[in-house]
């Protein structure tokens, strides 16, 4: 064990000097024990991380204390908490085991900030690779749930990964540690429990040799998904393009794909949007105006292109321009405000600077999001118009069209910002003074 141990994190590259520094997220069941003997055998620098979930009463607590006289034996540091796991299922709509794993992760990622540690070792070892394999089956991933529990991720490493468990519980013995039984293990309620205790014994009598075969396939499947991966990274520089927080996606080199569905999904999958989504968003993907939501996302079907957005959180919001202001900050823009002489002011050729008749306007000047019934006269014409027909005739996404704002003086639009400005407070032969309005990221 102790061999193919310090085997497996050279070939993995887990541990990259002698003084590299690991916090080991230690329970107190035999995998985490056997991890922080392996730690102390190999004379490499650790500490002790627990997390008590408040789910076991007593026998939760009797495991805190083992953890705490272990790493004393060990005279490593010994850091721990207590959750109430059970409040943030419910408040966060998870389950039990979605709460304590995010709980779990954010304490050790504060640990290391505070105290420097290089990496997380977590005890996963290879019993644990196969649970997740059919989990992630059953369940409906894609294609890198097959790829199982990878040896690092990020600051976390598994150093485990070779072993089989009955392999760590034969060392432990050979060793005589001793360790905590969690009595949730038997729990057939956890999706986890379930695979473990009664699925794969049941595969087993299928194919006893159930631990290889898999191994061998997660391996081929993990190739298999880096080049993929490629080929996904070829294909989001040619259809990909991000603009003020929207992401377009060329729609024409995708829906004609034998491909579609899947290279769709691992597009969009980041956003939240479901397998069965995209396989109705390419039925209908011609079909321009159309959207489709995920919990924070909209996606918006336009002419040749999807565009994705994070959906609006921020409400109605009004600002005052004085006469005396000079730059205001307004939804992730700045304003800034000059006067001229119009006997020296060039017109300049932008969509983003407003050139106003000073003497036209009435202070102070709001600006707002546009709303349905807005209307003005745009620069060149002598009728009026309505906003969201000048919008549609410029032919703006409406994923565009939900951050139009616009400037108003005495409740007369003046500024349709970045498209046009209103007729009646042009520059012209007779004006004085020029007041630009200059819209631009900061």
């Amino acid at each position: 064990m102790f061999t193919s141990f310090l085997q497996f994190l050279a070939d993995k590259k887990l541990i990259v000097d002698s003084h590299q520094t690991t916090l080991l997220a230690v329970s107190g069941g035999v995998d985490s024990v056997v991890l922080c003997h392996l730690f102390k055998k190999a004379c490499l620098p650790f500490a002790i991380a627990h997390c008590n979930f408040n789910l076991r009463g007593a026998e939760a607590d009797g495991e805190t204390a083992f953890v705490q006289a272990l790493a004393a034996s060990y005279e490593v540091p010994f850091y721990t908490t207590r959750f109430d796991t059970k409040t943030f299922a419910h408040n966060h709509k998870v389950s039990i085991q979605m709460a304590a794993r995010s709980l779990r992760y954010e304490f050790f990622d504060k640990l290391l900030e505070q105290y420097g540690w290089d990496k997380i070792a977590t005890a996963h070892h290879w019993d644990d690779v196969m649970e997740t394999i059919l989990l992630n089956f059953i369940k409906g991933t894609g294609i890198k749930g097959f790829y199982g529990i990878q040896p690092m991720h990020h600051q976390v490493i598994r150093p485990l990964l070779f072993a089989r468990k009955k392999e760590i519980i034969h060392y432990a013995a050979e060793q005589k540690l001793h360790w905590e039984e969690d009595s949730s293990n038997q729990c057939n309620h956890y999706q986890r429990n379930f695979i473990r205790n009664k699925v794969i014994p049941l595969l087993h009598q299928v194919n006893p040799n159930l631990a290889s075969t898999m191994q061998t396939t997660a391996i081929q499947l993990k190739d298999i998904g880096n080049l993929f991966d490629n080929h996904m990274d070829q294909i989001k520089k040619k259809v990909s393009s991000f603009k003020e927080g929207i992401h377009y996606l060329s729609i024409h080199p995708i829906i004609d794909q034998p491909w579609a569905t899947t290279v769709t999904f691992e597009l969009l999958r980041p956003y939240g949007f479901s397998f069965k989504q995209i396989k109705q968003l390419l039925k209908t993907t011609r079909t321009s105006g159309k959207m489709i939501h995920s919990t924070e996302h909209t996606l918006y079907i336009d002419r040749k292109n999807w565009l994705v957005s994070k959906k609006k959180t921020e409400p109605f919001l009004e600002q005052v321009i004085a006469d005396t202001t000079r730059s205001i900050p307004y939804r992730n823009h700045l304003l800034y405000f000059h006067c001229y002489k119009n006997a020296n002011y060039i017109l300049k050729k932008t969509t983003m600077i407003a050139a106003l008749d000073y003497d036209k306007l009435q202070f102070p000047l709001i600006i707002r999001p546009w709303q349905l019934g807005d209307f003005f006269y745009p620069l060149g014409m002598k009728g009026r118009k309505k906003i969201s027909d000048l919008l549609i005739d410029l032919k703006i996404p409406i994923a565009i069209k939900e951050r139009v704002c616009i400037i108003t003086s005495n409740d007369q639009i003046v500024w349709v910002i970045g498209h046009r400005i209103d007729e009646r407070f042009k520059v012209n032969e007779t004006t004085e003074m020029v007041y630009e309005i200059t819209w631009t990221k900061p």
